[in-house]
């Protein structure tokens, strides 16, 4: 990146600044700046009150063999055993090794599947969805976790040169694996998971598992990589500006990024506190659910339940609104991005929900104010590393790096500020509707190495246009595979809710799921 790249950005920046000041301008009072204090406790308020009115779907009664419930309900009656699954998922790993979706593969994870096999063989404990023990409801399981999250006694390369080894675990993974998951290893991503197309300079570039030649997305490359080929039945990844769901959606999964500190950051390699969130991604929103369940801080009560199948509830969505804002979000799309966005619209209205139009023009501010937020953090977090050894950083990420260390306070203040305004017209309309339908990325993978997408916008801001918006606010965001493109390339969706209602947007998925609305796709390999 030159002298002249880095004065564009500063252009275009400064562009942006003076259309979000000029809107604070116009507003009949001055905002305040908004925390991520405050975000955090707007998501937890949101739980407390409880005030969705989507219901829990029913758990599946045959999950495919290739998901997450399959494998638990196969794992519950003595179909398979947990050295079977977790020997299969290393496997399948060892064959893929091309796509190059991991930096490590744990050979402990077999000796984890047999200690599993024998606490299911002991029992005693009750039995919770799909016949696991009710204090251990992941037993036997194997999942993989990004390389930003800390595990003791492996090395977190965070993607980088700068690898080290942690002497706690991440709580997010010790949540995963007291519920009884197997780590089956860490994957790979781009580098400080700082970038949308999966190339890393010291790992290698993340291939696409429906077509190698096609970009994963980023950050959290290798657990969409891995997910997609079967490798395990989930992943965990990070999400600063769309790290899990663009991925999810460029691979053809499911990615879910939940209100802002719904899930803990404690043990997770920072990239912009105030935009950073954990989440799942895996095959099918039933699976996502079912991992929800057990990383939620705050400890929901299970998002799906017991009740009678979908085909004795025609209309299960019946009083729930949906939102549909096309003033910002279904502008600049491909036809098929747009077609599948409306195919699970017209899914939301046979299912019995309301259609709302809405509009939220102040969407528009939200990525000149998540830059800014997620550079200038950024450069803080990793300003020694810049400062001791700035050539085992990436040029890209050198060059990102050292454009947030050159925006002024004033212009982290102001967008700051911004967050109020885009969070408060989100928040404005939430109060009108349950949840919101929106596309997740403007087309499908391009090709590695194509700097446009096929709508002829830059590729880093337009992967990030629709879905940073929800890392500004915090909202919690459920991208959906909503079915291919012509040429077999998928297309994602997401399921927007209002602060805290995360429980809510993955129930709405599961409905769209049993219906057939929602598409996902088998495992690739």
């Amino acid at each position: 990146m030159t002298d002249a790249d880095m004065g564009a950005w500063e252009r275009e920046l400064r562009e942006g600044l003076a259309e979000l000041s000029g809107v604070i301008a116009g507003l009949p009072d001055f905002p305040e700046p908004l925390t991520s204090g405050e975000l955090a406790a707007m998501g937890r308020a949101g739980r407390t009150a409880a005030k969705g009115r989507i219901p829990p779907p029913p758990l599946p009664e045959s999950p495919p063999a290739d998901t997450l419930a399959g494998a638990l309900q196969r794992l519950g009656s003595g179909k398979r055993t947990s050295v079977d699954v977790v020997t299969d998922a290393r496997l399948r790993a060892e064959a893929a090794s091309n796509l190059r979706a991991f930096i490590h593969l744990r050979e402990d994870a077999v000796a984890d599947a047999r200690l599993s096999d024998a606490r299911r063989r002991r029992g005693g404990t009750g039995e919770g969805p799909f016949g696991s023990p009710t204090s251990r409801p992941l037993e036997g399981v194997p999942l993989s976790l990004k390389d930003i999250i800390d595990v003791r006694g492996l090395v977190t390369t965070s993607g980088s040169r700068f690898p080290r080894r942690p002497s706690r675990s991440a709580r997010a993974w010790r949540r995963l694996r007291d519920a009884g998951a197997v780590l089956l290893g860490k994957t790979n991503l781009q580098e400080f998971a700082f970038g949308v197309t999966g190339d890393n300079p010291t790992f290698g570039r993340v291939r696409n598992p429906l077509d190698g030649d096609r970009i994963t997305g980023g950050s959290s490359s290798g657990s969409a990589a891995a997910v997609a080929a079967g490798i395990g039945f989930g992943s965990i990844g990070s999400d600063t500006g769309g790290s899990i769901r663009i991925p999810a959606a460029l691979t053809g999964i499911f990615g879910f990024k939940p209100s802002y500190e719904g899930v803990s950051r404690s043990g997770v390699t920072p990239l912009s506190w105030s935009l950073d969130h954990v989440g799942p991604m895996a095959r099918s929103a039933f699976d996502i659910a079912l991992l929800w369940d057990v990383l939620a801080e705050d400890g929901p009560s299970p998002t799906l339940s017991e009740g009678p199948p979908l085909g004795s509830r025609r209309t299960p969505l019946e009083g729930v609104r949906v939102g549909v804002p096309r003033d910002f979000f279904y502008s600049d799309l491909t036809r098929p991005a747009r077609a599948a966005a409306e195919r699970v619209v017209a899914g939301c209205r046979e299912l019995g929900a309301a259609l709302a139009p809405v509009r939220i023009p102040e969407a528009g501010l939200s990525d000149v104010a998540r830059a800014v937020i997620a550079f200038t953090e950024a450069a803080a977090v990793h300003r020694s590393r810049m400062e001791t050894r700035p050539g085992d950083i990436s040029p890209d990420v050198a060059f990102l790096l050292r454009l947030g260390a050159r925006i002024p306070a004033r212009d982290l203040v102001l967008a700051r500020i911004g967050r109020r305004v885009v969070t408060d017209a989100f928040r404005r309309v939430f109060a009108g509707v349950d949840a919101l339908v929106v596309p997740t990325t403007p087309s499908g993978p391009p090709r590695a190495g194509e700097p446009r997408l096929a709508t002829g916008e830059p590729l880093r801001p337009g992967l990030i246009r629709l879905v940073g918006p929800f890392n500004l606010t915090g909202l919690p965001a459920l991208q959906a595979p909503a079915g291919r493109d012509p040429e077999g390339l998928p297309t994602g969706v997401q399921l927007v809710g209002p602060p805290g209602g995360d429980a809510g947007v993955l129930r709405l998925g599961c409905w769209l799921e049993a219906a057939g609305v929602l598409s996902p796709a088998p495992a690739v390999l």
